[in-house]
């Protein structure tokens, strides 16, 4: 199991954090935060089949997606994940929201 990797502090970063950060990161830099969250949510039930199914695949697809590919997936083991990256998501927009209505 990855207990997780040396950031430039050379403090542990905790990969089941960094991996929805970077989502996160990645859906607010091409603005879809709305489709995300729709399309999250309505995948909600599926989550708890997240994990094993990756990792029964992880043989065929581990090839595309590089060496680290475990490393990627082990934030889907966590079923609070979800959570946490929607209320990041609705923090956004809520940020973005305010900034809107100061400029108008």
């Amino acid at each position: 199991m990855v207990e997780g990797s040396k950031n430039r502090d050379g403090d542990m970063m905790d990969l089941n954090q960094a991996v929805p950060n970077g989502l996160v990161r990645w859906i607010k830099s091409k603005k879809l935060e709305t489709p995300a969250t729709l399309f999250l949510e309505m995948h909600r039930p599926l989550m708890s089949l997240a994990w094993p199914a990756a990792t029964l695949c992880g043989g065929f697809i581990a090839p595309f997606f590089g060496p680290d590919y475990y490393d990627k997936i082990e934030g889907l083991r966590d079923p609070k994940a979800l959570d946490r990256i929607l209320d990041d998501l609705a923090a956004g927009n809520r940020e973005d929201g305010s900034a809107d209505n100061e400029q108008t």
